[in-house]
């Protein structure tokens, strides 16, 4: 006959050493025979299922990584890393065509004409009587090379062909050539500055704006990925927790069916136990499922091929979740901040553009001044022709020749023409340009005060970030305690169990609250390592402990 007894009582002294003796109930003779027990009893029970970083160490589809080694993966092959770092080409394509209209340029005019009219003038009566006839033939060359002064130099070389058969032409064929060279430069308006040398000088800060924005894109994506690692390890940790939980309440369990088989415990501890351990077994499968969730975020950010090999692979992360304290001083982190923030960078940028637009608007209220000058000879030549009457030359003779006698001329004949002057403009009244500075100054004042702004907005963001983690830290701190705490309560409430002084339910609650303070421990550990990201990220300081140039130069 079996003796029972209710839950939770207390059994007579003399009653439990008699089932002492027998080994009905537990010997209650420190912790060490109770961890004994313990062991004795997880060892003939059926083995937990393995979380999915276990899985793959068995499987060889684990993959050992660190935080800096994973950060430089993913920078190389982050898809948006990839088009940011594309602009860069596009604006430095930009500097290049600002750089065009200094392109030299070379025309050439090559053409041939024919006409033939009626003879309506004594003077121009030809050798045919009722018409006149003109074939002419052309070949010119143009070469024009704007300068950086503003200026330009435009070099000329005509030369042509002419057939008449009018009577008084002298020269039938005629040839005729042309060299002339022109100088302009700007003495008051676009001296200094023209649209040419302030669209290169806007597109260099276009450039350097644009590497900064860069340089922001790929420190946010180091804090992303950074984050998302500590969550993997806290994903995985916690699955580690929860099955220590589950493990917990299936001793419970067993130990108590075997107590309710003997008597010493009602059937109802049975229930509670496997009520608790269901409910444990659910968080479990949740926590499994937030390491799959983890795994596939850093997946996506490390490689955008769906074919790539970590798809197929088990990340598991090198480091743990200990605590390493993160010191910076406030002030200190206050000045880096302002001192290093792109966001302030870019607004420097701005405002040297806007600075650029209104030097080139109001070069525009200026008088014009242009020094011109030009310089240039002609050279002809044809066949020689006589006066029927006396048989003497009609020309010089050193004008006999064809088109290379023309050239010849052209260098030595002495047929020069020059020009020298100034073009003047004067602006009267300009109300589109007048708005349009006035709207620069009003931007300029925006971009002022916006950075000010900013400024305020990294100071606080410092502060807070700071403050965040001075918070985690204590909670870490005070965590600690608790899973301590919670340990030596477990500990002494199953040792008041074991000597009838306790009940079921309290051990099983104690179990919890040791599984809880873990748990809670765990988060302010990760929580702890994102606030150091987040501050690194507010003084913009990720970027010296990753290795930013091979992010770049693979991105290219």
């Amino acid at each position: 006959m079996k003796t029972r007894f209710r839950q939770g009582a207390i059994l007579p002294s003399c009653l439990f050493s008699v089932l002492i003796l027998y080994g009905v109930a537990p010997m209650p003779s420190g912790a060490g025979f109770a961890q004994q027990q313990q062991a004795k009893a997880k060892a003939q029970l059926p083995p937990l299922p393995l979380s999915p970083v276990e899985q793959a160490e068995q499987d060889g589809t684990a993959v050992h990584i660190s935080l800096r080694d994973l950060t430089k993966l993913a920078l190389q092959n982050n898809l948006d890393i990839a088009i940011s770092d594309t602009n860069e080409v596009l604006y430095q394509q930009r500097v290049i065509q600002a750089y065009g209209p200094y392109d030299p340029a070379l025309n050439i005019g090559l053409g041939a004409q024919s006409s033939r009219r009626p003879n309506t003038n004594l003077t121009n009566q030809s050798s045919a009587g009722n018409f006149n006839k003109t074939d002419f033939a052309n070949w010119n060359f143009q070469f024009a090379q704007n300068i950086p002064t503003g200026g330009g130099i435009t070099a000329s070389y005509n030369s042509s062909r002419s057939d008449t058969n009018q009577a008084f032409a002298l020269f039938s064929p005629q040839y005729n050539t042309s060299m002339s060279l022109q100088f302009t430069q700007p003495l008051n308006r676009n001296f200094r500055i023209d649209q040419t040398r302030g669209a290169i000088k806007l597109a260099n800060l276009d450039t350097k704006l644009n590497d900064s924005q860069f340089r922001q894109t790929v420190t946010t994506t180091i804090a992303t990925i950074q984050g998302m690692y500590w969550d993997l390890v806290g994903a995985i940790r916690d699955f580690q927790i929860k099955r220590e939980s589950v493990d917990l309440a299936r001793i419970t369990l067993d130990n108590n069916s075997r107590e309710v088989e003997i008597g010493v415990l009602a059937p109802i501890s049975i229930t509670e136990a496997r009520a608790n351990m269901a409910s444990r077994q659910v968080d479990m499968i949740s926590s499994r499922e937030t390491i799959l969730v983890a795994e596939n975020n850093l997946r996506s950010v490390i490689s955008p091929d769906r074919n790539a090999e970590i798809w197929h692979q088990v990340i598991v992360p090198a480091e743990t979740a200990d605590f390493v304290e993160y010191k910076v001083d406030l002030d200190t982190a206050i000045d880096t901040a302002l001192k290093s923030r792109p966001e302030l960078e870019q607004y420097g940028i701005q405002l040297e553009e806007n600075g650029i637009n209104y030097q080139m608007d109001r070069n525009q209220k200026k008088w014009q001044v242009d020094l011109v000058g030009t310089f240039g000879s002609v050279g002809v030549a044809g066949p020689q022709g006589f006066n029927p009457l006396t048989g003497k030359p009609l020309i010089d003779p050193n004008l006999i020749g064809g088109i290379g006698n023309a050239n010849k001329l052209l260098f030595s004949g002495g047929f020069t023409n020059w020009f020298a002057g100034f073009n003047i403009g004067i602006p009267l009244r300009n109300r589109g340009l007048d708005a349009q500075l006035g709207q620069l100054k009003v931007q300029r004042q925006q971009l002022l005060m916006n950075r000010k702004s900013t400024e305020q907005k990294i100071t606080v963001q410092v502060r807070n970030a700071i403050a965040d983690l001075d918070t985690n830290k204590q909670r870490v701190e005070t965590a600690k305690v608790a899973v301590e705490l919670a340990q030596e309560q477990l500990t002494g409430e199953t040792k008041r169990f074991q000597a009838g002084m306790s009940q079921n339910f309290l051990v099983l609650q104690r179990q919890q609250d040791l599984s809880t303070a873990k748990g809670t421990e765990l988060q302010a550990l990760v929580a702890y390592k994102k606030s150091a990201i987040a501050l690194q990220q507010a003084m913009y300081t990720l970027l010296e402990s990753n290795d930013f140039e091979i992010a770049k130069s693979v991105a290219r």
